[in-house]
């Protein structure tokens, strides 16, 4: 069910948050990026060769394969680091609640740039997430949080488009796109700590790193393009919103005081979710004639004939859709990035 991968992926990764808080007290923000994504991209790693029953998605192309290295650059290289770097100056319950920005920015890149249709409530849910977001950056009289803030928000715009650009690639194995980008985002951020003069961290902390790291990071991103496969880039972020949350309870659970800008943001961004998360979409569409390859059963839009033997269900090959025109409920997956009037 997409809906609850996203749910789990947002347990997984808004945890991250406080341990993360954690760690910084012994580990820089860049070393830990670069043990983050390098625990997540060796337990992918791992994962794929312990356990490979049957294909997860279809193979990269040469257009996939530029996609992912540009979701490597700004998902993995470039936000980890920034968004460490405002944790370590910002209370972790302020840094995941504004962890909900991503929202509001995928939600604009995917109707603006990427063409997903959004709807009355994706567009409405975003400007109060963003509200709530306004509501707990400002800080008037303490610049060290503002500018601590603007690292978060700007993480945020760069892993907003790491989703879109991930959409685009969420019918591959998401195995390996995930370990690709764990394995190279964390060799570069590890390297660029070293050369900076960061000390190795203790070999427990280490270790602490690469765990939090496969869970977090490995987990949660398998999950989140499992579950864009059906939702789409917005809607998947919209459940995703509920990481912030657990952030936060993680956070007071560490001792850390409520604020009243916290309070309001929360309630913000709770109306936000609840509004993005209770849409619904349908109408008459049509699906023209093409031909596309993914893993897939033969549900309604999956009615073609096989030359020779294709293996069980779900399987993946190349394989024609449409012309075929029907009503039923749906979201911006593969087989619904129609045009709407």
């Amino acid at each position: 069910m997409p809906i609850l991968k996203a749910l789990i992926a947002a347990l997984a990764f808004g945890l991250s948050a406080p341990l993360a808080k954690l760690l910084l007290a012994v580990v820089p923000p860049l070393f830990l990026a670069g043990l983050l994504y390098l625990g997540a991209g060796v337990f992918l790693g791992l994962t794929r060769l312990v356990w490979r029953r049957r294909p997860t998605g279809r193979p990269l192309t040469l257009r996939d394969r530029w996609i992912l290295a540009a979701v490597v650059l700004v998902g993995g290289v470039l936000a980890p680091p920034l968004l460490l770097w405002g944790l370590a100056r910002s209370p972790a319950t302020t840094t995941a609640l504004l962890l909900n920005l991503e929202v509001v920015f995928t939600a604009i890149l995917a109707g603006l740039v990427f063409g997903e249709h959004l709807g009355s409530r994706v567009g409405g849910g975003a400007v109060v997430m963003a509200l709530g977001g306004v509501a707990l950056g400002w800080t008037p009289g303490d610049p060290a949080i503002t500018v601590a803030a603007v690292a978060v928000a700007l993480a945020c715009a760069l892993w907003a488009l790491d989703n879109n650009l991930t959409r685009l690639i969420a019918e591959s194995d998401p195995l390996l796109i995930v370990e690709v980008k764990g394995l190279v985002a964390g060799t570069v951020n590890t390297l660029l700590a070293l050369v900076s003069g960061q000390p190795w961290p203790t070999p427990g902390t280490i270790a602490l790193g690469l765990a939090l790291g496969a869970v977090s990071y490995g987990t949660s991103l398998v999950l989140f393009i499992l579950a864009m496969r059906e939702l789409g880039a917005a809607r998947t972020g919209a459940y995703f919103a509920t990481a912030p949350f657990f952030g936060a309870a993680g956070g007071l659970l560490l001792g850390e005081s409520p604020t009243v800008g916290l309070i309001a943001a929360a309630a913000l961004m709770a109306a936000a979710t609840w509004l993005l998360v209770r849409e619904r979409h349908s109408h008459r569409h049509r699906h023209a004639a093409s031909s596309h390859s993914h893993l897939h059963v033969h549900d309604a839009h999956h009615q073609h004939a096989h030359d020779g033997v294709e293996g069980p269900e779900p399987h993946s090959h190349p394989h024609p859709t449409g012309p075929l025109e029907h009503e039923h409920p749906h979201t911006p997956d593969i087989h619904h990035d129609h045009g709407h009037r």
